[in-house]
């Protein structure tokens, strides 16, 4: 906790510079390759991901994760910024080749930009799984519930701020396990009863299992007259 606050005080005078410094001192160690690596902030730049590149123990260390949620959002920001510059420096000249409108471009940005940010919060869903080594050691279990709590609060504010992105992450799906953590402990998870009916009529029958598992753990939740009718479709389908 203490790293973290002088982290946030130095944050204040070179904060990009920081970001950089930080996400290279905190790479996988486990991974060879990471020691002869160098992260910079055009790589950044172009694949935010890499700020989750990070070693296994930051998951479960909560300080340290709240400092590397801090530089993926504002990372995640600086990308979407960053492609949307580039729309305006690169102007489509001529119609040629597949991008024959502005429209187009804007479209394939959005959707890389989903692409990215969907495959960041689902990188920290993964991490919110309970391992083997969390169930041999207490301590380990400790951390991991206020991992949970972090990583619940920012998927939070991603969810509010952005709902489309919600919508994705559960089309995407992922562990069903995590089903309990994510309804409990993300407040905005009430949401998901909007899109739930389009969820169900995918053809996947694992898509299809996922909605009515999620339903399950919403109506619980959320006693609503709208949970109720949407789990009523559910027993219906």
């Amino acid at each position: 906790e203490l790293y973290r606050e002088v982290w946030l005080r130095l944050n204040t005078v070179l904060p990009r510079c920081l970001w950089i410094m930080t996400i290279n001192a905190l790479l996988d160690i486990n991974n060879g390759n990471s020691r002869n690596v160098t992260i910079t902030q055009e790589n950044v730049l172009v694949d935010p991901l890499q700020v989750l590149r990070c070693d296994i123990r930051v998951f479960r260390c909560g300080p340290i994760l709240k400092i590397i949620l801090r530089i993926l959002e504002a990372s995640l920001a600086a990308s979407r910024s960053q492609l949307s510059r580039h729309l305006l420096d690169k102007p489509l000249l001529e119609k040629s080749g597949q991008l024959t409108s502005d429209a187009e471009r804007e479209e394939l940005k959005n959707a890389l930009v989903a692409a990215q940010e969907s495959a960041a919060l689902q990188i920290l869903l993964e991490a919110c799984l309970e391992t083997e080594e969390d169930q041999s050691k207490p301590e380990l279990m400790w951390s991991l519930r206020e991992v949970r709590s972090v990583i619940c609060s920012f998927l939070h504010q991603i969810f509010i701020s952005e709902p489309s992105l919600a919508k994705l992450v559960h089309f995407q799906g992922y562990p069903r396990e995590l089903l309990q953590v994510t309804v409990q402990g993300i407040p905005s998870m009430h949401i998901c009863l909007d899109f739930i009916p389009e969820l169900l009529s995918q053809a996947s029958l694992e898509k299809q299992i996922f909605a009515v598992d999620l339903v399950s753990h919403l109506s619980i939740q959320y006693a609503l007259p709208k949970a109720m009718s949407i789990a009523r479709l559910c027993v219906n389908t």
